[in-house]
């Protein structure tokens, strides 16, 4: 890919050790270097029809949104080199170039099929959204736009100029920004309008003030008028719809109105209203999109201002190839330890009989001192050529190590016959450090797999192998494995699946549903469940690989199916093969349910067993369930405090799978005295607190803080379905990061609401769908996580010290303020200890009159006292993930018809670490609210008994709340 990662390695090295990480393990070769953004990849999935308008359609988008971030950005920034990747189903034509390391998984804008979570039906065209899974100021995964989107007649009419909402998602994307317009999502309780306190009127929740819009209702199927006015407010579900036309504004491209011709610029300090309750507010405190931006790596201290004649992008067509695969294997004198090259030989063979997809091309290399080309590039085509390939792993360990050399002949064989080796894989795999005779060989091979595009897969086996490898791959945007020398460790198996998933079809690969390494005590026996569910079964394998040699069997095998059908040595699909030391049983077509094999070590000694289920996807037309996992980053900057992230996204096609268990296990190296530690277990959440940015859409997240010192942490991941795991396939709840579509309001006001196929479209104030969809198959999967690598502890630390603070509350809200009692609810999700995992030790609630003044002055701001604290108690937080609720009271000025306060909080855990301050949350106590025109209340006396009722069980509960916090007072 052109100027693809142009730095040395040697800097990128130190770059990547002196500062934290700010991106995932995502590759990505998106660079801004004098004001242009190159390296740009749009991918088209391989399901959308071929389109020459589709591809047309994109390069007006990109070509009008360089303009407008050119302007928008005050020329800084502009889109300079795009590539469009198509999808090998296409057909081929010469005008389509090498796609050099591009991929779809590692493409910053996708075209695919819609994923339900951010379209509200089919017949609107799917938003464009941007899939996060951190938080403020940090890259996202991928823009994902739909053929429908880019093609619809109805986009621009209702959205606007799909340029501008490029630089809308972009914005998302690279810079890590949100939306400042009300979310009825993520806070269902939030406002179209709020109390502000400097101006002491009721304004629109967006940036910034001063829009021409009009407050309007939806009741009855139309808009009306809003009961009420800037002084007194407006009635419960009225929102603000600007004018097409705008008389005194020019931001905030967030805001989501695009449409706006006015709007051409990102908030700033100068128009930044920081009052306003959204999501930008609530995962970015009160910072402007500007300072936001001013920190962001592409802006910080590069990339000023610059006159550019012309921002038309160039564009680049390439087309999907075949996967090139070269396996770089360490035979090294050191790799005798442990049984290493037996574990890297097994594991070898078991890629090439297995594993690698046929139509691939796989090379093979072995190095010690030297490298040596065991097999020029092979295609995968039988079974024949894969036992030939697995015949020539090497099994003998001995020499020394030099990396360089084992990478030079990599990339002679990515080179033969004079192609170029852009987009290939090498697979790097080594146990010990780089001892070249000349110290800088490495180095300066690095730099040149760089300059080559080619991707460098690094499998570090045992914590003594070299820590360079890491730099190389997070250089080339590949990934990090670890195999460490514990009995469960399944880096190796994890490191060669992972070859054969970017660029691979979902419906074609092969579907990990478990895999794990342990030992067996002669004759113990073991028996595993495990369920295969109605999207996968097809081609099922359940294999199991050793390492001894033995004239005798070494174990022996049972399957039970569903049904209750056991299969042994006597079913014809039983296979053991002593040469590659395996044993397998097959079922072209496996039954859905739960599946137990057994497994019983027949040797005399204690014996190390990798076991394995395998599948494929059960129907051609359908998408199985599958897992993806993604790190932080692949160094982590602990010495600095900063903690390792780890996300899972489980989906079905591009449907979510939500409220499944995630747990990850992580290996975690000696400390410095060299004691050794068993991994740790944790869960992943998809619930919108810690570390997750999103309830509810399929990435699943968490913090890992039980660091035991400098070396590499391994991470593999378990997943399996309860029986409360739901499949989003229907229409379902729109997210917060979505372009809106507008409608002027007189329209509105007028009875004209647009429809697409007698439907109408969704618009602010319309109810908003409820989450929907099927309930899940019994399933499980097992995925690996990758590795990390620690370079550095703080000072004096020992493995155990507390040095995390709890997570920061990031859901924080009003539930109810009640202007007659001087009552405010508050809820949000309880943080843990160490960030996201445990307990706090107690809370601290603070309040003020705005959320400027709370930002700024929160450690001086009014602390919230146990006395007007009626339910909750701030000296006993829950554990993470608990719901709180507080009910407090707050003052009352006299004379006073409206009160607006503004809290946030944060949590202090045993070692009186104090965690962030949380979002503000706005409380607005009103003695009037305005109603409705016709109150239904009144023509339905069924209704008048319901809510009479409901006040009485309201006054009930007040009553017993009180009493029993005045109980617990007497009992202090």
């Amino acid at each position: 890919m052109a100027g693809f990662l142009r730095y040395t390695l040697v800097t990128v090295l130190v770059l990547v050790i002196a500062r934290p990480s700010h991106c995932l393990t995502k590759p990505t070769s998106v660079k801004l270097v004098h004001n242009g953004y190159t390296g740009v990849v749009v991918a088209i999935h391989h399901e959308e029809p071929e389109s020459r308008e589709l591809i047309d359609e994109l390069k007006a988008a990109f070509t009008g949104a360089s303009s407008y971030m050119y302007r928008a950005t005050k020329q800084r920034a502009y889109f300079e080199e795009v590539m469009i990747l198509i999808p090998d189903t296409w057909q081929d034509k010469p005008e389509y170039q090498s796609p050099k390391n591009a991929t779809f998984e590692g493409a910053d804008v996708i075209v695919a099929p819609r994923n339900p979570r951010f379209a509200p039906s089919d017949s609107l065209p799917p938003y464009p959204h941007t899939k996060h899974y951190e938080g403020c100021g940090k890259q996202a995964v991928h823009i994902h736009l739909t053929s429908d989107f880019m093609l619809n007649d109805n986009t621009e009419q209702f959205f606007g100029d799909k340029g501008r909402i490029l630089v809308h998602e972009w914005a998302h994307y690279r810079w890590g920004l949100f939306d400042e317009n009300q979310d009825p999502v993520s806070d269902p309780n939030s406002e179209s309008f709020y109390y502000s306190v400097e101006s002491d009127t009721w304004e629109p929740a967006r940036c910034p003030r001063g829009y021409d819009q009009v407050p309007l209702a939806f009741d009855s199927g139309k808009y009306r008028p809003c009961n009420g006015d800037r002084i007194v407010g407006y009635e419960k579900g009225c929102v603000s719809i600007p004018k097409r036309s705008q008389s005194k504004i020019s931001s905030s491209i967030m805001s989501g109105y695009t449409i706006i011709d006015e709007i051409i610029d990102f908030c700033d300090v100068n128009d930044h209203n920081k009052e306003a309750p959204h999501k930008h507010h609530k995962v970015c405190g009160t910072k402007s999109n500007w300072e936001i931006l001013g920190n962001h790596e592409d802006f910080k201290d590069s990339n000023p201002p610059r006159k550019v004649a012309d921002t038309t992008p160039t564009f680049t067509l390439a087309r999907s190839q075949p996967i090139r695969v070269v396996l770089v294997s360490d035979s090294s004198g050191s790799m005798s330890d442990e049984n290493r090259i037996k574990k890297l030989s097994s594991a070898s063979q078991d890629f090439l009989l297995n594993i690698a997809v046929d139509g691939s091309y796989i090379g093979l290399v072995d190095f010690d001192s030297e490298g040596r080309v065991l097999s020029h590039l092979t295609r995968i085509d039988s079974f024949e050529e894969r036992s030939r390939l697995a015949g020539l792993i090497v099994t003998v360990a001995d020499g020394g190590t030099c990396i360089a050399r084992g990478l030079e002949a990599a990339l002679q064989i990515l080179s033969a016959d004079g192609e170029p080796p852009a987009g290939g894989l090498i697979l790097l795999m080594t146990d010990g450090k780089d001892a070249c005779d000349d110290a800088d060989e490495t180095e300066r091979m690095g730099r040149r797999v760089v300059e080559e595009n080619v991707v460098v897969d690094s499998l570090t086996i045992s914590t003594d192998a070299d820590p360079k490898l890491i730099g190389i791959s997070k250089a080339t945007g590949g990934r990090s494995y670890h195999q460490s020398d514990d009995e469960g460790s399944t880096g190796l198996h994890d490191a060669f699946v992972g070859t054969m998933t970017s660029g691979v079809k979902i419906r074609n690969r092969r579907v990990e549903i478990y895999r794990e390494s342990s030992s067996y005590a002669p004759d113990e026996m073991k028996s595993i469940s495990v369920f295969i569910d109605e999207t996968v079964g097809k081609g099922t394998v359940f294999e199991f690989s050793y390492l001894v040699d033995y004239s005798s069997p070494v174990l022996s095998v049972e399957v039970k199916t569903p049904s209750g059908v056991t299969y042994g040595s006597d079913y014809s699909d039983y296979k053991v093969d002593d040469t590659f030391k395996e044993v397998s049983v097959k079922f072209p077509a496996a039954e859905p349910g739960a599946w137990t094999f057994t497994v019983t070590n027949l040797y005399n000694l204690d014996l190390d067993i990798w076991s394995k289920v395998y599948t494929y996807p059960s129907q051609d037309n359908s998408d199985p369930i599958t897992a993806t996992s993604k790190l932080s980053g692949s160094m982590i900057d602990f010495a600095n405090g900063e903690p390792l992230t780890a996300f899972a996204e489980v989906v079905k096609g591009f449907y979510p799978v939500i409220r499944a268990k995630v747990i990850a296990l992580i290996e975690r190296p000696p400390d410095a005295s060299g004691v050794s530690y068993p991994p740790v277990e944790m869960e992943l959440y998809d619930n919108g607190a810690g570390a997750d940015i999103t309830k509810d859409d399929g990435i699943y997240s968490r913090y890992f803080t039980n660091f035991t010192g400098i070396g590499f942490y391994g991470i593999r991941m378990n997943i399996e379905s309860t029986e409360d795991t739901v499949i989003l396939d229907g229409s379902v709840r729109q997210p917060s990061s979505y372009a809106q579509a507008f409608v002027d309001p007189d329209d509105l006001l007028a009875g004209n609401i647009p429809t697409i196929d007698g439907e109408p479209i969704l618009l602010p104030g319309m109810p908003v769908p409820e989450l929907q969809g099927s309930p899940a198959p019994q399933f499980t999967r097992g995925i690996s996580g990758g590795s990390n690598q620690v370079t550095e502890t703080p000072p004096n630390w020992q493995p155990g010290d507390d040095v995390f603070a709890p997570n920061k509350i990031t859901d924080l809200r009003v539930t109810s303020a009640f202007y007659q009692n001087r009552t405010v609810i508050l809820e949000f999700t309880a943080p843990g200890d160490d960030l996201d995992t445990g307990g706090a030790s107690y809370y601290v609630i603070r309040m003020g009159t705005s959320a400027a003044e709370l930002q700024a002055n929160y450690n001086s701001s009014t602390q919230v006292d146990d006395d007007t604290i009626l339910m909750g108690n701030t000296s006993s937080p829950g554990l993470f993930g608990d719901h709180q609720l507080f009910i407090l009271t707050v003052p009352m000025p006299e004379g006073r018809a409206v009160v607006s306060y503004t809290f946030a909080m944060h949590a202090v855990d045993e070692e009186d670490n104090q965690g962030e301050m949380s979002n503000i949350a706005h409380a607005t106590l009103r003695k009037y609210i305005p109603s409705a025109p016709k109150n239904p209340v009144a023509q339905n006396p069924v209704a008048l008994w319901v809510i009479l009722g409901l006040a009485v069980a309201v006054l009930l509960a007040a009553f017993l709340a009180l009493a029993a916090h005045h109980s617990l007072n007497l009992g202090k």
